[in-house]
């Protein structure tokens, strides 16, 4: 698992302490999620929502609350920003038996660069750990170089290569 540098997030506690979400933060989680999604479309719109969208992801984050193998964190009261992270168990063919993937984190601009991101990948790591993940996976995109140098600093690296085509 990737370690956390040392003194680099200022406010870990506060404000910024993670949680669990809970259903009473599903509309802000949505919300969040849309801003994320709307951020990355703008860097591709292959990540473009489809009209009336926003119903559907409410759908899933809340299927994903209920997920014994997902947990979504938030930071802020009310939440600005959130974290999803999933474990997955692999068949008995590999050494590693479980694995994790943090999937989303997103800050809402305003309130970045406080550590909050940091915070949120702690509390997704911590509790993967604890569920038996023995590596953490994020996919960033390459046409998002913030994300890309967050993930670094945390000391994450390059592990497969994703291509895609079109049909």
């Amino acid at each position: 698992m990737a370690q956390l540098p040392r003194g680099r997030a200022e406010n870990l506690t506060g404000e910024f302490t993670p949680r669990r979400a809970s259903q009473a933060d599903l509309a802000a989680v949505t919300s969040l999620w849309i801003q994320l999604t709307e951020h990355h479309a703008a860097l591709d719109p292959h990540f473009t929502l489809r009209a009336g969208a926003e119903d559907e992801a409410r759908r899933l984050l809340e299927a994903q609350l209920r997920d014994p193998d997902t947990a979504i964190f938030v930071a802020g009261d009310p939440p600005s920003g959130f974290a999803i992270v999933n474990v997955r168990h692999a068949p008995p063919i590999h050494p590693e038996s479980c694995r994790a993937e943090i999937t989303d984190v997103f800050i809402a601009p305003g309130r970045r660069r406080r550590g909050a991101g940091r915070a949120l990948v702690v509390a997704a790591t911590r509790w993967a750990s604890a569920r038996g993940a023995e590596r953490v996976e994020v996919n960033v995109s390459p046409r998002n170089p913030e994300a890309q140098a967050f993930w670094r600093a945390l000391g994450y690296g390059a592990h497969m290569e994703v291509l895609h085509r079109k049909l």
